[in-house]
Protein backbone atom coordinates (compact mmCIF):
# COMPACT_ATOMS: atom_id res chain seq x y z
CA UNK A 1 0.00 0.00 0.00
CA UNK A 2 1.92 3.53 -0.97
CA UNK A 3 1.30 6.46 0.84
CA UNK A 4 0.69 9.66 -1.12
CA UNK A 5 1.95 12.58 0.86
CA UNK A 6 -0.59 15.27 0.80
CA UNK A 7 1.56 18.09 0.81
CA UNK A 8 3.04 17.26 -2.72
CA UNK A 9 -0.70 17.98 -3.70
CA UNK A 10 -1.62 20.76 -2.05
CA UNK A 11 -1.07 24.51 -2.70
CA UNK A 12 2.29 26.12 -1.58
CA UNK A 13 0.06 28.79 0.33
CA UNK A 14 -3.40 29.85 0.16
CA UNK A 15 -4.91 32.03 -3.00
CA UNK A 16 -5.23 36.06 -1.69
CA UNK A 17 -8.90 37.46 -2.55
CA UNK A 18 -8.46 41.45 -2.83
CA UNK A 19 -11.14 43.65 -4.50
CA UNK A 20 -10.29 46.59 -6.59
CA UNK A 21 -11.44 49.51 -8.77
CA UNK A 22 -10.13 50.05 -11.80
CA UNK A 23 -10.11 52.91 -13.65
CA UNK A 24 -10.24 52.52 -17.63
CA UNK A 25 -10.32 54.28 -20.80
CA UNK A 26 -13.26 55.23 -22.62
CA UNK A 27 -12.54 52.50 -25.70
CA UNK A 28 -11.90 49.50 -23.26
CA UNK A 29 -14.38 46.66 -23.87
CA UNK A 30 -14.94 45.79 -20.57
CA UNK A 31 -15.88 41.53 -20.78
CA UNK A 32 -12.07 41.48 -22.74
CA UNK A 33 -10.74 43.27 -20.29
CA UNK A 34 -11.86 40.71 -17.81
CA UNK A 35 -10.98 37.78 -19.87
CA UNK A 36 -7.18 39.74 -19.94
CA UNK A 37 -6.93 39.59 -16.01
CA UNK A 38 -8.03 36.02 -15.81
CA UNK A 39 -5.43 34.54 -18.07
CA UNK A 40 -2.52 36.65 -16.51
CA UNK A 41 -0.01 34.55 -14.51
CA UNK A 42 -1.20 33.78 -11.05
CA UNK A 43 -4.31 34.93 -11.42
CA UNK A 44 -7.14 32.27 -10.42
CA UNK A 45 -10.57 33.97 -10.81
CA UNK A 46 -11.63 37.29 -11.82
CA UNK A 47 -15.34 38.69 -11.01
CA UNK A 48 -17.22 41.98 -12.12
CA UNK A 49 -18.74 43.49 -8.63
CA UNK A 50 -20.78 45.82 -9.74
CA UNK A 51 -21.83 48.01 -13.01
CA UNK A 52 -19.39 50.26 -14.71
CA UNK A 53 -19.80 53.70 -13.51
CA UNK A 54 -18.59 56.00 -16.75
CA UNK A 55 -17.68 59.56 -15.96
CA UNK A 56 -18.14 62.95 -18.42
CA UNK A 57 -14.36 62.70 -19.49
CA UNK A 58 -15.39 59.34 -21.31
CA UNK A 59 -13.37 56.92 -18.73
CA UNK A 60 -15.22 54.46 -16.47
CA UNK A 61 -14.23 52.75 -13.04
CA UNK A 62 -15.31 49.10 -12.59
CA UNK A 63 -15.09 47.02 -9.42
CA UNK A 64 -13.34 43.82 -9.52
CA UNK A 65 -12.72 40.50 -7.34
CA UNK A 66 -9.57 38.89 -8.08
CA UNK A 67 -8.36 35.67 -6.57
CA UNK A 68 -4.39 34.84 -7.51
CA UNK A 69 -1.54 33.06 -6.30
CA UNK A 70 0.94 35.88 -4.55
CA UNK A 71 4.78 35.10 -4.08
CA UNK A 72 4.73 36.41 -1.32
CA UNK A 73 2.60 36.35 2.11
CA UNK A 74 3.97 39.64 2.64
CA UNK A 75 1.00 42.02 2.02
CA UNK A 76 2.10 45.26 0.34
CA UNK A 77 4.26 43.28 -1.96
CA UNK A 78 1.33 40.95 -2.90
CA UNK A 79 -1.32 44.11 -3.64
CA UNK A 80 1.38 45.65 -5.55
CA UNK A 81 2.47 42.45 -7.46
CA UNK A 82 -1.28 42.19 -8.38
CA UNK A 83 -1.66 45.32 -9.10
CA UNK A 84 1.54 45.81 -11.41
CA UNK A 85 0.50 43.05 -13.34
CA UNK A 86 -3.48 44.44 -13.89
CA UNK A 87 -1.65 47.77 -15.23
CA UNK A 88 0.07 46.81 -18.04
CA UNK A 89 -2.84 45.64 -19.66
CA UNK A 90 -4.66 47.92 -22.16
CA UNK A 91 -6.76 50.21 -21.37
CA UNK A 92 -6.28 50.17 -17.77
CA UNK A 93 -5.23 54.08 -15.83
CA UNK A 94 -5.10 53.10 -12.04
CA UNK A 95 -5.58 49.73 -9.91
CA UNK A 96 -6.98 50.96 -6.38
CA UNK A 97 -6.71 47.94 -3.99
CA UNK A 98 -10.10 48.37 -2.09
CA UNK A 99 -9.81 44.84 0.13
CA UNK A 100 -7.02 42.04 0.73
CA UNK A 101 -9.02 38.99 2.28
CA UNK A 102 -11.49 40.79 3.83
CA UNK A 103 -10.10 43.33 4.99
CA UNK A 104 -9.79 46.91 4.10
CA UNK A 105 -6.52 48.26 3.21
CA UNK A 106 -4.77 51.88 3.59
CA UNK A 107 -1.76 53.48 3.73
CA UNK A 108 -1.58 56.20 5.79
CA UNK A 109 -5.23 56.35 5.97
CA UNK A 110 -5.06 56.62 2.50
CA UNK A 111 -6.67 54.23 -0.51
CA UNK A 112 -3.53 52.30 -2.13
CA UNK A 113 -3.52 53.18 -5.64
CA UNK A 114 -0.84 52.43 -8.37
Amino acid sequence: MKTIKESTHKLERKLAHTVLSLKIERETHVPDMLTRIRIAPGIAVVGQKAKVRRFFDGDAQVFVSVKYMSKTDEVYASVKELADIIKKLPGIKSVAILMHNKKKITMDGKKLIF
